[in-house]
């Protein structure tokens, strides 16, 4: 804890001294967490329902409100919803896969690269919110 606020006082009273990379690297380190833990936990959501071909409580399968008990037609669901949580699983891992080599690896620093790597998941993520409001329309 010492080391803690002797660090943030001496970044609190000289701020220049503040190395760029530290902050990049966490905010690098946060975008891989979210990659790979959203990448997860589609693809556990995709097995677990591949598995048991019923609906359980998730906050990420759903659109909107939707709840699993007001479904009409839990069996299109499912059908419907399987193959995008399994593409939306595999592109976020895919995803992390090439960001950690662009930035951890390589240790790169291009612009391009670096406003792909927010852009692309965003637009997956983008993608797939359009897939769950479809969903909505149709299942509920």
């Amino acid at each position: 804890m010492h080391r803690f606020l002797t660090v943030f006082e001496e970044t609190a009273a000289n701020p220049s001294q503040m190395n760029n990379t530290d902050m990049s690297g966490m905010l690098g380190l946060i975008l891989l967490v979210l990659l790979y833990g959203s990448g997860i936990y589609a693809l556990y959501t995709y097995f677990r329902l591949h598995r048991t071909c019923e609906l359980f409580p998730n906050k990420f399968m759903y659109p909107g409100n939707c709840t699993p008990d007001k479904c009409i037609d839990v069996d299109g669901f499912i059908d419907y919803i399987e193959p995008r949580l399994l593409l939306l699983g595999v592109a976020m891992i895919i995803c992390g896969i090439a960001y950690f080599v662009y930035a951890m690896i390589l240790k790169a620093n291009l612009i391009w690269a670096d406003i792909l790597s927010i852009v692309l998941p965003a637009g997956i993520f983008a993608w797939y919110m359009l897939v769950q409001r479809k969903a909505s329309r149709e299942y509920w």
